[in-house]
């Protein structure tokens, strides 16, 4: 098993939506909320594509925007450590897309 690395401070926190976004209501809010911890405590956000989406019933996107989203943030350089925005139960919908060769071969996050 290969660990990461321990996010650092003024570290880069990537949040991806594979299931479920954060677009509206409560969840808008509370995740508003955690971002605005996260800079005070002297963190960077990078937000995915999804993380504000509401494409479908408990989905962010499609599956085939998800993989997208969840191949582009473990294979690239611009977080530390990546973070679901919220959601978990329609990822499984995601896997068809997701590049795991490439990520196997990425820095760990």
């Amino acid at each position: 098993m290969r660990y990461p690395e321990f996010l650092k401070n003024n570290g880069r926190i990537g949040f991806i939506a594979p299931s479920f976004g954060c677009a509206s209501g409560d969840y808008r809010i509370c995740f508003d909320e955690a971002l605005k911890f996260f800079k005070t405590a002297g963190y960077q956000t990078v937000l995915g594509p999804n993380c504000y989406e509401e494409c479908g019933l408990g989905k962010s996107n499609t599956p085939e925007k998800c993989g997208e989203e969840i191949n582009d943030f473990f294979t690239n350089d611009r977080c530390d450590v990546i973070i679901s925005c919220g959601g978990g139960e329609t990822m499984c919908e995601d896997l068809p897309y997701i590049d795991f060769e490439a990520i196997s071969k990425a820095k760990p996050k």
